[in-house]
Parts: C-alpha cells; structure tokens; sequence
C-alpha cells in the first residue's frame, strides 16, 4: 500500500513513525524546514492514552525526562469558591504505577524527539513541499496540515465550525506559593484558565478571556500584566517574574462532518479542532493516529484499502465527538454565572468532591478516551 501524509508537525510526523513501524513505506510532505517545525512557542498535556502510544512507537524512553508531571490536577468553580482535585489514585490501576496524573510538554522538545525518529527510519521519505506531484501514485492520503488544511480547502470538505466570542493569552511566569507537582483548572466568568508546571518556580499561564479584556490585558506593560495576574490566581499563589512576553491568539471550534474524501483521510486538527481547556488537543490527534494504524494493519483491510477511510471515519467519530462536546459544555458551564445555574453547579461540585467513582470515570474518559 503507498501512503502519503501532507504535514509532518506533531500529528503528521506520529503518524509517520507509527505507520513506518506498522510496515508501511510513507512519503512525508513537508514544505517548512525542521527548524520552523522545532519553534513554536506552544504547550501541551500529555495524558496516559498519548504516553501509551508513545511507549508503543518506543519514544516514550527518550522523551519523558523532558517531560514535567503532575500529581495533582486542582479544579477550582471561582463563581461557588468550590475546589476539587484529581490525583493518581484516581486512575486506572495500570496508570498509577507512573505516579502521575499527567504531563506537561513544551512543543520544542517533543518536535525534536520526533524528528531525530523520523530521520532514523529508513521506511519515512520526506519530501520538501506539501503539494504532491501525482495523487494517482497513492493508495491512502493523510492529510495533517493543520486547521487551516489546503488540502481540505481544495476538496472543498464541509465541517461544522464556529469562533469563540474569546482570546486565550499565554504566558510563562515564575510564582510562589504553588507546588512544582500541581496543575490547575480555573473556571470563572470570564472563561477557564490553567497554571501548568513547567518545572521548578515556572509555570505556563492559559487565560480565556472576552476579546474585549484580552485585548486590555496583552496591551498592559509587564509590571501591570503580573499585577492582573494577581487578582485571577488562586489565593496564596503569586505572580514573580514573567519569562517571556505574553502572546494571544483566538479560539475557534471545528467538527468535519466527514473524516474523509475519497481516498484522503483527515487527521489531528485538520479534522476537528476543540477549545484548550483541559488540554485535550493533541491527546485526541495521536488517538487519530493509533486507531488508523490499528486499522492499516488489519490484513483483510490491507487488500481492501478502499474501504479504510470510511472505517476509520465512523471509529473516531464517538470519541472525538464526546471530547468535543464536554470540552465545550465546559466552556460554557464556565460563564454560565446566572443564578438559575447555581444550584445544578453545586450539585456538580458536590457529587465530584465526595464520589471517587465519578471522579475516576471523569478523569479517565479524559485522560484515556473512549
């Protein structure tokens, strides 16, 4: 089977390496050098579903000791002052032995750990442009460039999509009064925030906020923006020094009604594109990439390739779809700060708080998916 993928950020070039190990032989289109692909200033989550799939591909080893865990995950409703924490006991059996709810990853290290595979493997050809000169010479092409996909422009595929009346800010900031092992999931009226560490005194701040006050808030001068900081932190933490200047960008919402055309499937963002809170982004696009893998491998399939992207299309519809709404009822339980829906967020709060069972199913759909 020949297979091609155009873009090779974090989902295209996994799904390389996972493909490549499966057997497979892949051309891997990329028009931007590795040095663009290596700078980008973002920051992810990497739940136990992402360090299974790592594990299997025989990356996890060299990339964890880059990684930051965390052993607690703190949940705080600002609009009820009610607070409640994930931790390692409530994962699966099999996930607690990495004593970690999760880990934090900055985009430069996992790219580089990815790369040095691709380089290595001798079935990935990557190629320097992201146009292919011969689609007829493809049995199944992936398509994993991005949100703002070419190749889903040109096949002209519907999806459902909106933009979040929000800007989300981050910024890398030294704090006191926090633990180095403890992240935070903040909702308040203005929208969720996370503080997620990045080892020792350093933390990443993700604010969503109202365009409006977003636009205020990254205009302000350092000093100005730390004391901003101040008033949004959970009480006892403080803001020190912020590392680099804060930057923004807008939040939008994606849903193809279709994973697939003809013989091109979509994945990772190309495909659907969520919210960052709970940073369920790039865990949802490398189980993208585990389920075709799995299906590219089944032998009848193999013969019959026709038929992969429409399977594949229906296996990933529930999970990315599920994800996609409890991120966005988040979102919106979030601002929902009228007094009609008090008593149904207190009931919440209270259940999460005192039920280890709901607590642990929550947590683990989350943390591993469907």
């Amino acid at each position: 089977m020949n297979i091609a993928i155009i873009g090779s950020g974090l989902t295209g070039s996994l799904a390389a390496i996972s493909l490549a190990k499966a057997g497979f032989r892949v051309d891997l289109y990329e028009r931007l050098s590795d040095e663009d692909l290596i700078n980008r200033d973002r920051t992810y989550a990497i739940t136990h579903s992402s360090r299974k799939i790592l594990e299997k591909l025989g990356i996890w080893s060299s990339l964890v000791s880059n990684l930051v865990p965390f052993q607690y995950l703190n949940v705080i409703d600002y609009e009820l002052n009610k607070k409640f924490q994930f931790i390692v006991n409530d994962l699966y059996l099999l996930d607690q032995k990495y004593s970690a709810v999760g880990w934090i990853a900055e985009h430069k290290n996992i790219m580089v750990s990815i790369l040095e595979f691709i380089s290595d493997n001798e079935n990935i050809n990557k190629i320097p442009t992201s146009v292919i000169p011969n689609t007829n010479n493809y049995d199944i092409i992936l398509a994993a460039d991005g949100s703002n996909s070419n190749t889903k422009k040109k096949l002209k595929t519907p999806s459902f999509n909106f933009k979040y009346d929000q800007m989300c800010i981050t910024a890398k900031v030294l704090l006191r009064g926090i633990k180095s092992n403890e992240a935070f999931e903040i909702l308040n009226s203005e929208g969720p925030f996370a503080v997620l560490p990045l080892g020792g005194d350093l933390f990443q701040i993700i604010c969503s906020q109202s365009i409006l006050k977003g636009n205020y808030n990254i205009s302000l001068p350092k000093s100005l923006f730390l004391d901003y900081l101040s008033t949004i932190l959970p009480n006892g933490i403080e803001p020190d020094t912020i590392i680099d200047s804060p930057v923004s960008f807008p939040i939008d919402f994606a849903f193809n009604y279709s994973f697939f055309s003809g013989k091109y499937i979509y994945l990772g963002e190309t495909a659907h594109k969520l919210h960052p809170v709970g940073g369920q982004g790039l865990n949802l696009c490398w189980r993208d990439v585990d389920s075709l893998t799995k299906l590219m491998s089944i032998p009848i399939l193999k013969n019959n390739h026709s038929i992969i992207p429409l399977i594949y299309s229906f296996s990933r519809l529930f999970d990315v779809l599920l994800i996609s709404i409890l991120t966005d009822s988040l979102v919106r339980y979030s601002r929902s700060n009228y007094n009609i829906f008090l008593i149904p967020r207190k009931f919440i709060f209270f259940v999460l708080k005192k039920s280890s069972i709901i607590r642990k199913f929550i947590l683990n759909l989350m943390t591993n998916g469907i």
